[in-house]
């Protein structure tokens, strides 16, 4: 009985995990998201201390790995900086994770790590360099 009971389950998974529709490519990423971002980052050059800080931005995703938009973020420390310009490239797997190099003026290149869900509505993701910027961010589809 234990044996049956465990095949059925791993047949349901197995069913369930197909039904997700972990089919991702860089398609599955397209349209205008928005952003909600948080966590900490250098106040400005070193000796500079960390700040945290929160941000919203508005992306657009071309369905072909390129990526502009802007956005507005708050630091504790440094201020408000609004409608900074921004464009990027991005890679999906098929198992729905991905990479995101983004390139805003002024500050180094950000090195992202993604993972789309909801069949492309929504994305989380964070920043893996620099590695001084310990930040969160989830996208939703607008």
């Amino acid at each position: 009985m234990l044996k049956i009971v465990s095949m059925m389950l791993a047949v349901a998974g197995s069913l369930l995990a197909a039904g997700e529709g972990r089919d991702c490519s860089v398609a599955t990423l397209k349209g205008t998201y928005g952003t909600i971002v948080t966590g900490t980052r250098p106040s400005g050059p070193p000796p500079a201390p960390l700040e945290q800080m929160i941000a919203v931005a508005l992306t657009h995703f071309d369905g072909q790995g390129r990526s502009t938009g802007t956005d507005n973020i708050h630091g504790s420390i440094s201020g408000a900086a609004t409608d900074r310009p921004a464009t990027g490239t991005y890679t999906i797997k098929e198992d729905c994770s991905g990479t995101m190099t983004l390139l805003i003026a002024g500050a180094p290149p950000l090195e992202l790590r993604v993972v789309v869900v909801d069949k492309g509505k929504a994305f989380h993701g964070v920043v893996m360099s620099p590695a001084s910027v310990m930040v969160t961010f989830n996208g939703r589809r607008i």
